[in-house]
């Protein structure tokens, strides 16, 4: 009988729970607020009573857990089991694999979302049998997840995969991070929004409603229908993104690019192509020839399974830290 293991996807609106056996198949799967305000005392609480509920599935009945694993929304260190920063929670040092390890009695595994994501793609998604590939969302903000001769990279100081914070204009956009001239500040959803308000005429006539309430899919839309000024919007899109997928194939030299998260979802002419098209032509030739970039095959379920099968990737206890005395 396969082993079963379970994934929490904690975002700052929803979380979502769901039970995957090894060849990463959601089995169940629950979805409950977050409601990031009551703190994280109360969400965590949420957290332990929904697994227990999901525990007393008649799919679960005289079955047991191997694991249960937490991808979150910011830095996490996943040696100690810690959600170190996740400002979209307004966590700080949250102790969360101890929180729940003594309740159900089985090894929970914690890391950042997107290394999760990157690492359902190369276990049961579009990266299987590769040694490395990134898994870049794209949605109100920018982020990604890298994982590098078979194992997720966390980086030596446990920032790897800030791609959205990567510098593609001198003195552009202010961030939410604090610098300017981010790519998520060019190119997240935020950003495109804003723009299309700054940039689009008669947007409220066009939308036929407020253009307060614009969203990515509305520019797009407008881009099919060769709107001047969403075309161009989208175009710099492309561009910001190609600029930050060249800079990232040309240093880790990936094998493959999933794209996941809202704006993925664009029309394949007016993202996915041209973006390939801007790598084929920029890249560094030996990588940009070979590099695969494809929408990701799981989309938003990919972190959930890369939480549950967290046990595959994330081993040992904690090592004490040595500094380095020069």
């Amino acid at each position: 009988m396969t082993a079963l293991h379970l994934g929490v996807d904690i975002g700052g609106t929803n979380i979502k729970f769901g039970v995957v056996d090894e060849a990463g198949t959601i089995l169940l799967r629950r979805r409950t607020e977050t409601g990031a305000q009551r703190g994280s005392g109360a969400i965590v609480s949420s957290i332990v009573q929904e697994i227990e509920s999901v525990l007393k599935d008649p799919l679960l009945q005289n079955r047991k857990l191997e694991s249960i694993g937490l991808g979150v929304p910011g830095t996490a260190d996943s040696v100690r089991g810690v959600v170190v920063y996740a400002p979209n929670l307004f966590w700080r040092n949250v102790e969360l694999a101890a929180a729940l390890q003594p309740v159900f009695q089985t090894p929970v595994f914690v890391a950042q979302d997107t290394r999760a994501a990157a690492w359902a793609e190369y276990l049961v998604g579009e990266g299987r049998g590769l040694r490395g590939l990134a898994a870049v969302t794209l949605g109100t903000g920018i982020g990604c997840g890298l994982v590098l001769d078979g194992k997720i990279f966390h980086g030596a100081l446990n920032t790897a995969g800030e791609f959205g914070h990567q510098i593609v204009a001198i003195g552009g956009e202010a961030c939410n991070c604090g610098r300017c001239g981010c790519l998520e500040a060019h190119a997240g959803g935020l950003a495109i929004v804003r723009e299309a308000k700054k940039r689009i005429a008669a947007l409220d006539a066009l939308l036929d409603r407020d253009s307060s309430n614009v969203t990515v899919a509305d520019v797009y839309r407008l881009a099919e229908q060769n709107h001047p000024q969403a075309r161009e919007l989208t175009e710099s899109v492309v561009r910001f993104i190609g600029i930050g997928l060249v800079n990232l194939i040309n240093l880790t030299s990936v094998e493959m690019i999933c794209l996941s998260g809202g704006i993925s979802n664009a029309p394949r002419a007016l993202l996915l192509d041209p973006l390939v098209e801007f790598v084929r032509t920029r890249a560094y030739e030996a990588a940009s020839n070979s590099v695969r970039i494809c929408r990701s095959m799981l989309g938003e379920d990919a972190p959930m399974i890369g939480a549950a099968l967290l046990c595959h990737g994330i081993s040992g206890p904690a090592q004490p830290r040595t500094t380095r005395v020069n």
